[in-house]
């Protein structure tokens, strides 16, 4: 009891209750010490806790009176003279009015492998992080905004499976996902979340615990060892968390104490029907305390380098609203959250999933935002692939959806997301998006990446779609690897490797991403030819490039172009199946509204990039 006291004192219980904890983790859950074993969880409102432990060999169960804190009857407590690590375990809570509910730990470090739901009781961490990863964490993300950013997507239990068909481990998945990433040239990966979850198809979003790493993957040592394993190769690693909703599975969150605790009190708020899940009451300092600690664990602990927040709209909108009227309570979590992590881990990148039309997502608090670097661009992502669903010939009809997006370019910080989302349930996989014979098909996959390489923005691309993967995402064993030995695919991951290499090398691509001074277009309104010419630059001026892309599927064997200086340009880089060597030089001739033009061969379906001929270097050296 003493031993408790000293360590939830008055002032950690009120910093607890205020919602201005940050380690709560340290404090409640389950930890062991070199003879005895702490059980603490916070149940307002209980009549009676126990914990019941299980032996992992005999399976036996032992059940444990708890006690209520002597500073706080919201908290029980427990010091069992014994050390039980491996032990799975529950809290067995008697509610106010005489129920008996068996739950999980809320703070479990450790859970077992589903469909078993109790808690494990986490050995201590073996791992320790070099110097030299510790050193690469501080610099990785440095200058962010003005670096090449290329985000590989994916889940862990699809993307490859080992020999016998099983899940890879966090190790095995560090030896083989690793060498890809580099070979494929992507900067960072983001996984879809690892937090503890009881159901597979959910692909990790329906959380049941936010301290637990899934036991599918293996333990929190391994999982470091994969964390580090990216940081020694200089490969980012970015989390996918779950803020504002989680799993309504009994065992777990919901109905903790036989009423609504971690959920909203207020009904109407409660359930989210769109996802069937609970949203999050961040009125609570509890509430608020528990997920600022989660994410603060997941940074303290396993030093990943950025965190992807999902489902925003559930806190930055009133839930089970039409109207969507901003939610003062959720923007205020979000706002005290982000100043809180870039306080204590300045060197992590925040990013805003479905944030829809809530406005300086990627503001500073101090100027009034929410406090992210980024926020997924919605907006160009679906109107970009609505536009390229459209067949060839109607597509001067919706040209507005291909050039909208910078009319609002910069009022944030744009991340451009062919996500997971967008190949699911019915949707089929980007090349199966795109009209037109297969031959058609790739060549405008290799379209819209290159678009996406050229447009302002950080990329994040979900895995498959590097290599044209024909079939939709599923809950299946794994990718179609087998189909990178058939040619069409393995010229698409050529080219995706071609074209990350190229945009992490031409500086215009990235520079400027959140700068106006970074883009300008030639011309945006071609609707009937169906074709974009913008100009992106970084710094230097001789970093500057036209990039010129058709939508249609007609050659345009003499296309003029307006261009701003009076010079040769030749083709750095084509989508388009060949690579002819191209010089092409300026006329005094003013068109599209600059001072000089130049003639083009213009391809079907094709993204040509053109940049200022070096002197005395021949095209393609």
């Amino acid at each position: 009891m003493n031993d408790l006291q000293s360590l939830l004192t008055q002032e950690k219980l009120d910093s607890f209750h205020d919602g201005l904890m940050k380690d709560a983790y340290l404090y409640f859950g389950a930890h062991v010490t070199e003879d005895e074993t702490r059980f603490t969880v916070w149940v307002p409102g209980a009549a009676g806790v126990n914990v019941a432990c299980s032996n992992p060999e005999s399976n036996v169960e032992e059940i444990f009176g708890m006690e209520q804190h002597p500073l706080d009857p919201t908290i029980w407590h427990i010091q069992i003279p014994r050390r039980l690590t491996g032990y799975s375990y529950e809290y067995i809570i008697e509610t106010s009015d005489g129920q008996i509910v068996r739950k999980s730990d809320p703070y479990a470090q450790a859970s077992e492998m589903r469909p078993k739901t109790k808690s494990v009781v986490a050995a201590a961490a073996k791992h320790t992080w070099s110097k030299t990863v510790l050193q690469h964490k501080k610099i990785q993300n440095r200058n962010h905004f003005e670096k090449p950013m290329a985000i590989y997507e994916l889940h862990i239990g699809t993307w490859k499976r080992n020999a016998q068909g099983g899940f890879l481990n966090y190790r095995e998945l560090a030896s083989e996902l690793i060498p890809y990433i580099l070979d494929m040239g992507f900067t960072h990966i983001e996984i879809l979340p690892i937090t503890e979850h009881p159901l597979d198809e959910s692909w990790g979003y329906q959380t049941t615990g936010y301290f637990a790493p899934t036991s599918r993957y293996g333990n929190a040592d391994d999982l470091k060892y994969f964390i580090a394993k990216c940081a020694e190769n200089k490969v980012g690693l970015i989390l996918d968390w779950i803020p504002g909703h989680f799993c309504v599975d009994e065992h777990a969150l919901a109905l903790f104490n036989g009423t609504p605790l971690y959920e909203e009190e207020r009904l109407e708020r409660r359930a989210n029907p769109d996802w069937g899940t609970l949203n999050f009451d961040v009125q609570k300092g509890e509430v608020v305390s528990f997920l600022t600690s989660s994410a603060h664990y997941w940074l303290n602990e396993f030093k990943f380098d950025g965190i992807r927040m999902d489902a925003l709209v559930c806190l930055l909108f009133i839930p089970n609203r039409e109207e969507r009227p901003h939610n003062v309570e959720g923007v205020e979590f979000l706002q005290k959250l982000t100043d809180s992590l870039k306080e204590f881990y300045p060197e992590t990148i925040l990013i805003a999933e479905d944030a829809w039309h809530y406005p300086k997502v990627t503001h500073e608090v101090s100027e009034g935002g929410v406090g992210f670097h980024y926020k997924w661009n919605f907006g160009w992502m679906r109107d970009t692939l609505d536009y390229m669903e459209t067949q060839p010939d109607k597509r001067s009809e919706v040209h507005r959806k291909m050039n909208f997006s910078l009319m609002y370019q910069y009022e944030e910080r744009y991340l451009l997301a062919l996500s997971h989302d967008e190949v699911v349930n019915g949707q089929g996989s980007l090349l199966n998006k795109l009209p037109g014979t297969l031959d058609e098909r790739f060549l405008q996959l290799r379209l819209l990446l290159g678009f996406w390489s050229a447009h302002p923005g950080k990329k994040l691309l979900f895995m498959g779609q590097e290599f044209g993967h024909f079939e939709e995402w599923e809950f299946k064993p794994e990718l179609d690897w087998p189909s990178l030995e058939m040619e069409e695919h393995k010229k698409m991951a050529d080219f995706t490797r071609e074209l990350l290499a190229f945009y992490r090398t031409e500086k215009a691509f990235f520079e400027l991403d959140d700068h106006p001074d970074g883009f300008s277009w030639i011309d945006a309104d071609n609707h009937e030819q169906s074709v974009a010419a913008f100009i992106r630059r970084g710094y230097m001026p001789e970093d500057e490039c036209i990039i010129v892309c058709n939508f249609s599927d007609n050659h345009y064997e003499n296309f003029k172009l307006g261009v701003p200086k009076s010079t040769e340009y030749e083709k750095i880089f084509t989508t388009g199946n060949d690579y002819p060597e191209a010089v092409v030089g300026a006329a005094d001739d003013p068109y599209d509204d600059l001072p000089y033009s130049v003639v083009l061969d213009l391809p079907a379906f094709t993204m040509n990039v053109w940049k200022q001929k070096r002197m005395g270097v021949e095209p393609n050296e």
